[in-house]
């Protein structure tokens, strides 16, 4: 089965990230970043500023490629679930305040999510812009609802 693409957005103000509680499945009740899957035909930043719109009612203009993340998804046995391929873009936080819209039943910007919060999310969020996206690899256990980080690059490489 081919990984799923998906697209999340780091919207960063002065002192704050602007975070979602998801209001559905996968992750239902978890703090997380603005994002959602890549459309055919769609490309990833495209994709950002639409889930952004979709779930918050923020416009992001521009943006900037921050990360791609590879996920290897386990059961609590270890047995491989599926993969995920994240693109993560950071944009400048547009003010207004993020509305709770599609799949989402609250927000909020604050630098450290509420909890509970999704783990990749958390250190995705306090990932700094480098000359080049950086990419990242982790493998993450299915627990239950959440997911817990088995491991992950500490020293994220430059792609390119």
């Amino acid at each position: 089965m081919p990984p799923l693409e998906i697209a999340l957005a780091v919207i960063r103000g002065t002192g704050s990230v602007v975070w979602i509680e998801r209001g559905t499945q996968p992750s239902l009740g978890f703090w997380a970043l603005p994002g959602g899957r890549i459309e055919p035909g769609e490309a990833p930043l495209e994709a950002a500023r639409r889930e952004v719109h979709e779930e918050t009612e923020l416009v992001v203009t521009g943006g900037a490629p921050l990360a791609v993340l590879t996920e290897r998804f386990e059961s609590a046995d270890g047995t491989h679930l599926y993969d995920v391929i994240v693109h993560v873009a950071l944009f400048d936080d547009p003010g207004g305040e993020p509305v709770a819209a599609d799949g989402v039943t609250a927000t909020r910007r604050s630098l450290e999510p509420p909890a509970p919060a999704l783990a990749p999310d958390q250190r995705l969020a306090t990932l700094t812009p480098g000359d080049v996206p950086y990419l990242l690899i982790a493998r993450i256990r299915v627990v239950g609802e959440d997911l817990e980080i088995l491991s992950w690059n500490e020293q994220p490489a430059a792609i390119g």
